[in-house]
């Protein structure tokens, strides 16, 4: 029998998305799998959604308290059975044959620790924007993650479930940036392989995310860039993109003082001098988007 396969679907206030990510793993080519779905205290009928899809192999946790989503990727996977934890974004959705993808890499790489697959970004009219197959430029375990990190749970990530324990899976002091953090803690130390296919779908749009709580985002970078000052500070490169995105990132919760501090980390690099000038001349709205466009 193949390895068995536990995905976990952090879920808040998706009543109208969560349907279609569900849908799109109970429809897998590989069918010998558990989804457990764990609910961080959703205040609409997401709930209620969920409960009216009828398989056995659909769990449902429902959380007492919003503790966000590190919390609710933990509790996924402490409850799971699966020899490898596969996780899903609410808003996204799989390919009919990721899983069956998933479980031959898995055969074939035994060394693996970790896998991503490509991603398809789609807007909500179901028109693709782009998509992308990232592979870092240094093989793992290395500090590579550390110069280029395009991945998150929105890229068909898998992990050996005695990586989760051996981490203690993800940090829940972090309210963003909770992957990028995990697989900073992991690079290093295990080994990833990216799947080199496209097989799955990420929602871009208008709903909430915590990739749009730019406040939250900002502590998260002003704490990493503290835990992780060592390898920040190893290379020229890698100070000024750390320092340049904790300054846009301070920029954009108009916090001059934090910004300035981390313009004068990158060296005053041109890129970031630019950019630090936009933010004084222009109203925060439109700074963001010429930022944006400039991106």
């Amino acid at each position: 029998m193949k390895t068995f396969l536990s995905i976990v679907v952090p879920v808040y206030n998706r009543a109208q998305l969560v349907p279609k990510a569900i849908a799109s793993v109970l429809s897998q080519s590989l069918s010998h799998f558990e989804l457990i779905l764990v609910d961080d205290e959703s205040t609409d009928n997401t709930v209620q959604v969920i409960n009216t899809i009828d398989d056995p192999r659909i769990k449902l946790i429902s959380l007492t308290e919003n503790g966000g989503n590190a919390k609710a990727r933990n509790v996924g996977w402490k409850a799971s059975k699966g020899e490898w934890i596969v996780y899903l974004d609410s808003d996204d959705w799989f390919e009919p044959d990721y899983l069956e993808n998933l479980s031959n890499n898995i055969s074939e790489y035994p060394k693996a620790d970790f896998f991503w697959t490509g991603v398809r970004f789609v807007n909500q009219n179901g028109k693709t924007i782009k998509e992308e197959l990232w592979s870092p430029k240094e093989i793992l375990p290395s500090s590579t993650f550390f110069d280029e990190l395009r991945i998150g749970t929105n890229c068909g990530v898998a992990f050996k479930r005695d990586l989760l324990e051996q981490f203690n899976g993800f940090n829940e002091d972090f309210k963003a940036s909770v992957d990028r953090e995990f697989f900073l803690r992991i690079s290093a130390k295990k080994k990833g392989l990216l799947i080199g296919k496209v097989l799955v779908n990420c929602l871009l749009g208008s709903h909430e995310s915590v990739r749009k709580n730019y406040q939250s985002q900002f502590s998260a970078y002003s704490n990493l860039v503290q835990i992780y000052s060592k390898e920040i500070e190893a290379t020229d490169s890698r100070k000024k993109w750390w320092y340049h995105k904790s300054m846009w990132l301070a920029l954009y919760c108009s916090d001059f003082p934090q910004a300035k501090y981390f313009l004068k980390l990158t060296g005053y690099s041109l890129k970031s001098i630019f950019l630090f000038s936009i933010f004084s001349v222009f109203p925060l709205k439109v700074a963001k988007e010429l930022h944006k466009k400039l991106a």
